[in-house]
């Protein structure tokens, strides 16, 4: 029944970006940003944005969550608390029902976060988060490049009915881990790499990066603290749920499949690349 509540709580979620596509004739970006990236004097990250969940709000019956946030500010703003009061909200048709973990992320400083967290991300494509060159590429996915605009339609010249547009992830056991931090820039976004492998569902042992200090304030997008099945922060980055043998995606037409665990690399990455 689980399994079942998950596959439809995604299928929703499909419909509301083809909703938003129908309005504004693309998808949303994947996340945004503002300025220079030059730290404030709070030390607070203000070039860093939110994610395309903001952008979508209106379409999944949270009219008032979306006319509530500032987005003349980012995400993580010393300017704003009803912005933050935002990005603290719980939206239950975005959390599986499998899943546990922590419900909330720390980010940078105690005083930021609190960022409600979520089971459903978005694909940047078949690259790597932290490779830029990925972004606009033979890689590129759906929510990438990372910008002010999503993918359109007609991009995705491999059909919509063989690109992945949205996946299960596994939410940390930390709450100085982003992963599923709807409201923050990369937190509901996954990938098809990171730097030393390819990223297939339910990945344990790619490593890449730091797991964080037990404080809040080592954080950053990609150096995740580890959950408890995976060897290496990078791992966190792909698709990952809490169900047996693999996990659910939304494809661009808006159907829902589970994607075995084992399937063929080269398969995957091609479901997350638009063309």
């Amino acid at each position: 029944a689980r399994r079942s509540t998950c596959k439809n709580a995604l299928k929703q979620v499909g419909l509301a970006l083809h909703n938003y596509h129908d309005s504004h004739r693309t998808f949303p970006p994947g996340a945004v940003w503002y300025g220079n990236g030059s730290a404030p004097a709070d030390g607070r990250h203000v070039s860093w944005g939110t994610t395309w969940v903001v952008q979508v709000l209106p379409f999944m019956d949270q009219s008032p969550l979306y006319n509530k946030y500032n987005m003349s500010l980012p995400a993580q703003s010393a300017n704003s608390d009803t912005t933050d009061s935002v990005l603290q909200a719980t939206i239950p048709i975005l959390r599986c029902p499998s899943q546990s973990g922590i419900d909330r992320s720390l980010l940078t400083q105690p005083a930021d976060g609190n960022f409600s967290k979520i089971s459903y991300a978005g694909s940047v494509g078949a690259g790597s988060m932290l490779n830029i060159s990925d972004y606009n590429g033979a890689r590129r996915g759906i929510f990438s490049p990372i910008a002010q605009n999503g993918a359109k339609i007609r991009d995705i010249t491999d059909g919509t009915s063989n690109a992945i547009m949205l996946g299960e992830i596994v939410v940390g056991t930390s709450t100085a881990d982003d992963k599923g931090a709807w409201g923050w820039c990369t937190g509901a976004l996954f990938s098809g790499r990171n730097s030393n492998g390819i990223l297939t569902p339910n990945t344990t042992n790619v490593t890449d990066g730091t797991p964080y200090a037990s404080n809040n304030t080592s954080d950053n997008n990609f150096n995740r603290r580890n959950n408890p099945d995976i060897t290496g922060s990078g791992a966190g980055q792909g698709l990952r749920s809490s169900h047996v043998g693999g996990a659910h995606v939304t494809l661009a037409d808006g159907s829902v499949r589970f994607i075995s665990e084992n399937v063929d690399q080269n398969t995957y990455l091609n479901l997350l690349s638009i063309g």
